[in-house]
C-alpha cells in the first residue's frame, strides 16, 4: 500500500470512530472501514471530502435511504454499500 493511501485511511478510520452518535459509529463501521481497502486514492479522497461537507445526521439518512445520495457522492456510496 502507498504512503498517501496509508495516511489518507489513518484520517479516515479516526473520523469515523468519532462521528459524535453511536447509531452513526455502527453504521460507519459496518459500512465503511470494512471497505477501505476496495478504494482507490481518488475514492479515499471523495469519501474524505464527503465527510468535511456532508453532516453526519445528513450522511446517516442518505446510507439508511431517507434522503436522496448527492450527485457528486452517488457512485461512492453506491460501491461502498453494495460490495
Amino acid at each position: 500500500m502507498n504512503s498517501k493511501n496509508k495516511a489518507l485511511k489513518k484520517i479516515i478510520k479516526y473520523r469515523l470512530s468519532y462521528s459524535g452518535t453511536k447509531e452513526t459509529d455502527i453504521l460507519y463501521n459496518k459500512l465503511f472501514l470494512k471497505k477501505l481497502d476496495i478504494l482507490d486514492y481518488e475514492e479515499l479522497l471523495l469519501l474524505s471530502n464527503m465527510f468535511k461537507e456532508v453532516s453526519d445526521t445528513d450522511l446517516f439518512d442518505i446510507l439508511t435511504n431517507k434522503i436522496k445520495k448527492p450527485i457528486k457522492y452517488k457512485n461512492l456510496i453506491i460501491k461502498i454499500t453494495n460490495e
